[in-house]
């Protein structure tokens, strides 16, 4: 199985509901295109907690940048990670997740309006 992609959902400005369905979190992570309006939503039911890593693909005099580790709480973690800056896009214009664990994660991409 390889990263599959994640489709961000706009955030209208009446408000959006977050009973909406999340997409479950799979071993080989995710990716979604890349935008500075871009959050990402993780909720955990799991009874412990997991990481979700995002990975940053860039250099500073030679070094890489480590990369943003994420804790999400046992049973009712639900995070909201703010938006990316430039410094996570890949060379293929996308953020790439990482998970400790999948089970029992599940995760949105939201997208602020302009």
């Amino acid at each position: 199985m390889a990263r599959t992609d994640l489709t961000a959902a706009p955030v209208p400005r009446a408000g959006l509901d977050l009973t909406a369905a999340l997409t479950p979190a799979i071993a080989d992570g995710h990716m979604f295109v890349h935008s500075d309006r871009r959050m990402l939503r993780v909720k955990n039911t799991n009874t412990a907690a997991r990481t979700v890593t995002v990975q940053i693909p860039a250099t500073v005099d030679g070094q890489d940048v480590v990369d943003r580790v994420y804790t999400i709480p046992a049973n009712t973690g639900d995070v909201l990670i703010p938006a990316f800056p430039a410094v996570y896009r890949q060379a293929n214009g996308k953020v790439y997740i990482d998970y400790s664990d999948p089970a029992g994660l599940s995760v949105a991409v939201l997208e602020l309006p302009a």
